[in-house]
Protein backbone atom coordinates (compact mmCIF):
# COMPACT_ATOMS: atom_id res chain seq x y z
CA UNK A 1 0.00 0.00 0.00
CA UNK A 2 1.66 3.54 -0.81
CA UNK A 3 0.88 6.16 1.52
CA UNK A 4 1.01 9.76 -0.04
CA UNK A 5 3.56 12.13 0.75
CA UNK A 6 2.17 15.03 3.21
CA UNK A 7 2.61 18.55 3.91
CA UNK A 8 1.82 21.15 6.48
CA UNK A 9 1.52 24.89 4.96
CA UNK A 10 3.58 27.50 5.81
CA UNK A 11 -0.04 30.03 6.55
CA UNK A 12 -3.85 28.61 6.88
CA UNK A 13 -4.43 27.57 3.16
CA UNK A 14 -1.05 27.60 1.59
CA UNK A 15 0.24 25.26 -0.80
CA UNK A 16 3.73 26.58 -1.17
CA UNK A 17 6.09 23.69 -0.55
CA UNK A 18 9.71 24.94 -0.70
CA UNK A 19 12.18 22.54 -0.65
CA UNK A 20 9.61 19.97 -1.82
CA UNK A 21 7.86 21.27 -4.08
CA UNK A 22 8.11 19.10 -6.94
CA UNK A 23 6.95 16.10 -4.56
CA UNK A 24 3.54 15.16 -5.63
CA UNK A 25 1.11 15.06 -2.12
CA UNK A 26 -1.54 15.95 0.39
CA UNK A 27 -1.37 19.37 2.09
CA UNK A 28 -2.84 19.73 5.83
CA UNK A 29 -5.98 21.93 6.09
CA UNK A 30 -4.36 23.71 8.91
CA UNK A 31 -0.24 24.24 10.39
CA UNK A 32 0.21 21.02 12.73
CA UNK A 33 3.19 21.93 15.17
CA UNK A 34 3.47 18.63 16.54
CA UNK A 35 5.52 16.34 15.04
CA UNK A 36 3.37 13.41 16.83
CA UNK A 37 0.20 14.58 15.73
CA UNK A 38 1.14 15.82 11.94
CA UNK A 39 2.71 11.93 11.66
CA UNK A 40 -0.82 11.17 12.49
CA UNK A 41 -2.55 13.03 10.11
CA UNK A 42 0.07 11.85 7.23
CA UNK A 43 -1.27 8.01 8.40
CA UNK A 44 2.52 7.94 8.98
CA UNK A 45 2.17 7.07 13.13
CA UNK A 46 2.68 3.24 12.40
CA UNK A 47 5.33 1.26 14.69
CA UNK A 48 8.03 -1.31 12.67
CA UNK A 49 7.33 -4.57 13.43
CA UNK A 50 9.77 -7.83 12.87
CA UNK A 51 8.00 -10.77 10.54
CA UNK A 52 9.67 -14.21 10.19
CA UNK A 53 11.34 -14.62 6.99
CA UNK A 54 10.76 -18.03 4.88
CA UNK A 55 13.54 -20.00 3.87
CA UNK A 56 13.72 -19.01 0.03
CA UNK A 57 13.56 -22.42 -1.18
CA UNK A 58 10.27 -23.35 0.74
CA UNK A 59 8.28 -20.21 -0.53
CA UNK A 60 5.79 -22.00 -2.60
CA UNK A 61 5.25 -24.23 0.36
CA UNK A 62 4.90 -20.99 2.17
CA UNK A 63 1.78 -19.63 -0.08
CA UNK A 64 0.15 -23.55 0.12
CA UNK A 65 0.53 -24.53 3.83
CA UNK A 66 -1.28 -23.30 6.85
CA UNK A 67 1.02 -24.97 8.82
CA UNK A 68 4.48 -22.69 8.79
CA UNK A 69 6.53 -24.48 11.58
CA UNK A 70 9.79 -25.17 9.78
CA UNK A 71 9.80 -22.87 6.76
CA UNK A 72 11.28 -20.16 8.62
CA UNK A 73 15.05 -18.89 8.62
CA UNK A 74 16.14 -19.09 12.11
CA UNK A 75 16.37 -15.22 13.74
CA UNK A 76 15.90 -13.93 10.57
CA UNK A 77 13.18 -11.20 9.78
CA UNK A 78 11.38 -8.53 7.55
CA UNK A 79 10.93 -4.97 8.52
CA UNK A 80 6.85 -4.16 8.51
CA UNK A 81 4.54 -1.47 8.91
CA UNK A 82 2.02 -1.98 11.47
CA UNK A 83 -0.51 -0.60 9.88
CA UNK A 84 -0.56 -2.68 6.94
CA UNK A 85 2.14 -5.04 6.60
CA UNK A 86 4.04 -3.63 4.35
CA UNK A 87 7.56 -4.87 4.19
CA UNK A 88 9.98 -1.70 4.33
CA UNK A 89 13.42 -3.40 5.03
CA UNK A 90 15.35 -4.33 1.43
CA UNK A 91 17.06 -6.90 3.49
CA UNK A 92 16.33 -8.99 6.34
CA UNK A 93 17.72 -8.47 10.10
CA UNK A 94 18.33 -10.57 13.10
CA UNK A 95 16.64 -10.59 16.31
CA UNK A 96 19.36 -7.95 17.71
CA UNK A 97 18.31 -5.42 15.30
CA UNK A 98 17.32 -1.62 17.13
CA UNK A 99 13.56 -1.01 15.11
CA UNK A 100 13.53 2.91 14.55
CA UNK A 101 9.87 4.43 13.58
CA UNK A 102 8.77 7.48 12.45
CA UNK A 103 7.16 7.86 15.80
CA UNK A 104 10.46 7.24 17.47
CA UNK A 105 11.93 9.57 15.52
CA UNK A 106 9.62 12.36 16.30
CA UNK A 107 10.27 11.95 20.43
CA UNK A 108 13.42 12.66 20.12
CA UNK A 109 13.12 15.83 17.87
CA UNK A 110 9.91 17.19 18.78
CA UNK A 111 11.88 19.03 21.60
CA UNK A 112 13.09 21.25 18.36
CA UNK A 113 9.61 22.17 17.95
CA UNK A 114 8.80 22.65 21.62
CA UNK A 115 11.40 25.29 21.84
CA UNK A 116 9.81 27.23 18.41
CA UNK A 117 12.36 27.55 16.16
CA UNK A 118 11.24 24.51 14.34
CA UNK A 119 7.94 23.16 12.86
CA UNK A 120 6.89 19.94 10.87
CA UNK A 121 7.24 20.30 6.72
CA UNK A 122 7.22 17.14 5.36
CA UNK A 123 6.89 13.18 5.06
CA UNK A 124 7.45 10.45 2.61
CA UNK A 125 9.28 8.06 1.26
CA UNK A 126 11.05 6.22 -1.45
CA UNK A 127 10.41 2.29 -2.20
CA UNK A 128 8.54 1.69 0.78
CA UNK A 129 12.28 1.48 2.76
CA UNK A 130 14.22 5.08 3.33
CA UNK A 131 11.59 7.43 5.00
CA UNK A 132 12.16 11.22 4.99
CA UNK A 133 10.88 13.53 7.97
CA UNK A 134 11.82 17.52 7.11
CA UNK A 135 11.32 20.48 9.56
CA UNK A 136 11.27 23.57 8.32
CA UNK A 137 13.01 26.92 10.49
CA UNK A 138 12.52 29.50 12.11
CA UNK A 139 15.84 30.80 10.76
CA UNK A 140 14.90 32.03 7.38
CA UNK A 141 15.32 35.41 5.05
CA UNK A 142 17.96 37.58 3.73
CA UNK A 143 21.31 36.18 4.97
CA UNK A 144 23.74 37.97 2.70
CA UNK A 145 22.91 40.94 0.00
CA UNK A 146 19.54 40.30 -2.12
CA UNK A 147 20.23 36.66 -0.97
CA UNK A 148 16.88 35.29 0.79
CA UNK A 149 17.27 31.32 1.93
CA UNK A 150 14.90 28.73 4.02
CA UNK A 151 16.64 26.63 5.91
CA UNK A 152 15.52 22.79 6.56
CA UNK A 153 16.41 20.03 8.68
CA UNK A 154 16.22 16.54 6.43
CA UNK A 155 16.11 12.92 8.68
CA UNK A 156 16.33 10.06 6.51
CA UNK A 157 15.69 7.00 8.27
CA UNK A 158 16.50 4.02 6.06
CA UNK A 159 14.96 0.65 6.91
CA UNK A 160 17.82 -2.13 7.76
CA UNK A 161 20.24 0.77 7.97
CA UNK A 162 19.89 0.80 12.00
CA UNK A 163 20.23 4.69 12.42
CA UNK A 164 18.46 7.81 10.99
CA UNK A 165 20.56 10.70 9.88
CA UNK A 166 19.48 14.52 9.91
CA UNK A 167 21.23 17.27 7.64
CA UNK A 168 20.66 20.96 8.28
CA UNK A 169 20.28 22.37 4.24
CA UNK A 170 19.30 25.96 2.81
CA UNK A 171 17.13 26.12 0.03
CA UNK A 172 17.51 29.45 -1.81
CA UNK A 173 14.07 31.18 -2.93
CA UNK A 174 14.34 32.93 -5.84
CA UNK A 175 15.71 29.69 -8.27
CA UNK A 176 14.68 26.80 -6.07
CA UNK A 177 18.02 25.16 -5.65
CA UNK A 178 19.03 23.40 -2.76
CA UNK A 179 22.31 23.86 -0.63
CA UNK A 180 23.39 20.98 1.65
CA UNK A 181 26.81 20.57 0.96
CA UNK A 182 27.80 24.60 1.02
CA UNK A 183 28.57 24.41 4.85
CA UNK A 184 29.53 21.19 6.02
CA UNK A 185 29.76 17.45 4.00
CA UNK A 186 28.61 15.16 6.51
CA UNK A 187 25.82 14.87 8.72
CA UNK A 188 25.12 17.15 11.11
CA UNK A 189 23.22 14.48 14.03
CA UNK A 190 22.36 10.91 14.08
CA UNK A 191 19.02 9.08 16.00
CA UNK A 192 19.67 5.56 17.22
CA UNK A 193 16.85 3.19 18.92
CA UNK A 194 16.73 3.22 22.46
CA UNK A 195 17.20 -0.30 24.30
CA UNK A 196 15.17 -1.29 26.74
CA UNK A 197 13.80 0.87 29.59
CA UNK A 198 16.15 3.98 29.98
CA UNK A 199 16.19 6.06 32.66
CA UNK A 200 13.24 8.86 31.56
CA UNK A 201 15.27 12.10 33.54
CA UNK A 202 18.71 10.84 31.64
CA UNK A 203 16.22 10.63 28.10
CA UNK A 204 14.84 13.99 28.60
CA UNK A 205 18.12 15.49 29.09
CA UNK A 206 19.69 13.84 25.74
CA UNK A 207 16.79 15.45 24.15
CA UNK A 208 17.21 18.40 24.96
CA UNK A 209 21.34 18.81 25.26
CA UNK A 210 20.47 17.70 21.04
CA UNK A 211 17.88 20.54 20.48
CA UNK A 212 20.24 22.88 21.75
CA UNK A 213 23.01 21.48 20.20
CA UNK A 214 21.24 21.25 17.03
CA UNK A 215 19.92 25.12 17.51
CA UNK A 216 23.63 25.73 17.75
CA UNK A 217 24.69 24.48 14.57
CA UNK A 218 21.46 25.49 12.82
CA UNK A 219 23.11 29.35 13.78
CA UNK A 220 26.90 28.17 12.71
CA UNK A 221 25.30 26.60 9.13
CA UNK A 222 23.66 29.91 8.69
CA UNK A 223 26.66 32.05 9.46
CA UNK A 224 29.26 29.89 7.23
CA UNK A 225 26.49 29.87 4.29
CA UNK A 226 26.34 33.86 4.66
CA UNK A 227 30.55 33.80 4.87
CA UNK A 228 30.61 31.55 1.71
CA UNK A 229 28.38 33.67 -0.03
CA UNK A 230 29.74 37.51 0.47
CA UNK A 231 33.06 35.39 -0.13
CA UNK A 232 31.81 34.03 -3.51
CA UNK A 233 30.35 36.95 -4.82
CA UNK A 234 33.76 38.75 -4.22
CA UNK A 235 35.57 36.35 -6.39
CA UNK A 236 34.69 37.65 -10.45
CA UNK A 237 35.03 35.23 -13.05
CA UNK A 238 34.57 35.19 -16.30
CA UNK A 239 32.56 32.45 -18.93
CA UNK A 240 35.52 30.98 -19.75
CA UNK A 241 36.76 30.74 -16.37
CA UNK A 242 33.43 29.09 -15.65
CA UNK A 243 33.93 26.77 -18.48
CA UNK A 244 37.20 25.80 -17.40
CA UNK A 245 35.52 24.92 -13.69
CA UNK A 246 32.69 22.99 -15.39
CA UNK A 247 34.70 20.54 -17.20
CA UNK A 248 37.06 19.79 -14.16
CA UNK A 249 33.80 18.97 -12.14
CA UNK A 250 32.57 16.69 -14.73
CA UNK A 251 36.04 15.11 -15.90
CA UNK A 252 35.83 16.58 -18.92
CA UNK A 253 39.87 16.54 -20.34
CA UNK A 254 40.48 18.75 -23.45
CA UNK A 255 39.34 17.14 -26.87
CA UNK A 256 38.43 13.80 -25.29
CA UNK A 257 34.83 12.36 -26.55
CA UNK A 258 32.16 12.75 -24.03
CA UNK A 259 29.42 11.42 -23.15
CA UNK A 260 26.34 13.12 -24.34
CA UNK A 261 25.12 13.09 -20.70
CA UNK A 262 28.14 15.29 -19.70
CA UNK A 263 27.38 17.35 -22.51
CA UNK A 264 24.18 18.26 -21.90
CA UNK A 265 24.83 19.18 -18.10
CA UNK A 266 27.95 21.46 -19.51
CA UNK A 267 24.94 23.13 -21.26
CA UNK A 268 23.14 23.53 -18.83
CA UNK A 269 25.71 25.06 -15.85
CA UNK A 270 26.89 27.40 -19.01
CA UNK A 271 23.74 28.54 -19.19
CA UNK A 272 22.57 28.90 -15.94
CA UNK A 273 25.26 30.64 -15.36
CA UNK A 274 24.09 33.95 -16.59
CA UNK A 275 20.39 33.41 -15.98
CA UNK A 276 19.12 36.82 -13.98
CA UNK A 277 15.30 35.07 -14.28
CA UNK A 278 17.25 32.70 -11.40
CA UNK A 279 19.47 35.17 -10.07
CA UNK A 280 22.58 34.64 -11.75
CA UNK A 281 24.33 37.13 -13.83
CA UNK A 282 27.80 35.67 -15.09
CA UNK A 283 30.06 37.51 -13.15
CA UNK A 284 31.54 35.47 -10.02
CA UNK A 285 32.05 32.48 -8.72
CA UNK A 286 28.73 32.08 -6.70
CA UNK A 287 26.84 32.65 -9.94
CA UNK A 288 28.30 29.22 -10.96
CA UNK A 289 27.68 27.92 -7.78
CA UNK A 290 24.22 28.20 -8.02
CA UNK A 291 24.35 27.55 -11.59
CA UNK A 292 25.75 23.92 -10.51
CA UNK A 293 23.14 23.88 -7.65
CA UNK A 294 20.18 24.34 -10.46
CA UNK A 295 21.12 21.32 -12.44
CA UNK A 296 21.17 19.34 -9.60
CA UNK A 297 17.97 20.59 -7.78
CA UNK A 298 15.99 20.64 -11.54
CA UNK A 299 15.37 18.21 -13.46
CA UNK A 300 16.46 18.34 -17.33
CA UNK A 301 13.56 18.00 -19.76
CA UNK A 302 12.54 14.33 -20.16
CA UNK A 303 14.37 13.22 -16.79
CA UNK A 304 12.99 9.77 -15.91
CA UNK A 305 14.13 10.67 -12.30
CA UNK A 306 11.45 11.19 -9.85
CA UNK A 307 11.21 14.23 -7.44
CA UNK A 308 11.87 12.12 -4.19
CA UNK A 309 15.15 10.15 -5.69
CA UNK A 310 16.12 14.14 -6.62
CA UNK A 311 15.44 15.02 -3.56
CA UNK A 312 17.40 12.35 -1.48
CA UNK A 313 20.38 12.41 -3.67
CA UNK A 314 21.07 16.03 -2.80
CA UNK A 315 20.62 15.84 0.78
CA UNK A 316 22.70 12.54 1.17
CA UNK A 317 26.12 13.06 1.92
CA UNK A 318 28.24 10.56 -0.90
CA UNK A 319 24.99 10.80 -3.17
CA UNK A 320 25.51 12.02 -6.85
CA UNK A 321 24.01 15.40 -6.25
CA UNK A 322 25.48 16.00 -3.08
CA UNK A 323 28.84 14.82 -4.57
CA UNK A 324 28.50 17.29 -7.37
CA UNK A 325 27.81 20.51 -5.01
CA UNK A 326 30.61 19.13 -2.70
CA UNK A 327 33.31 18.84 -5.52
CA UNK A 328 31.80 22.13 -6.95
CA UNK A 329 32.54 24.04 -3.43
CA UNK A 330 35.80 22.45 -3.58
CA UNK A 331 36.75 24.13 -7.02
CA UNK A 332 35.70 27.55 -5.66
CA UNK A 333 38.12 26.85 -2.81
CA UNK A 334 41.14 26.27 -5.02
CA UNK A 335 40.47 29.54 -6.84
CA UNK A 336 41.36 31.44 -3.92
Amino acid sequence: MTITAFFNPRTEGDTFKGLNGSIGGNTADRIIPSTHDFLREAGRDYYIKRLPAPHPLFLERFQENEDHEGLYLPDTYWLARSSDGQVVSPKTVTNQYGILSLMDIADEVQPFCDAGWATPDGVYDRNHSLEVLSLRLDAGGEIAEGENFLHYIVIQNPHGGGTAQGKIISWRIVCENTFAAAVSAGYDFTISHRKGREDEDKVAKDRLARAVSTWDNVQKHISKLSESINTWQGMPIEISDAENLTDKLLGIEGEKEISGQARNTKERILSAFSDPRNGTYGRSAWDWYNAVTFTTSNPEKGSKVDPITRVVRNVTPKASGFKTEDKARELILSLA
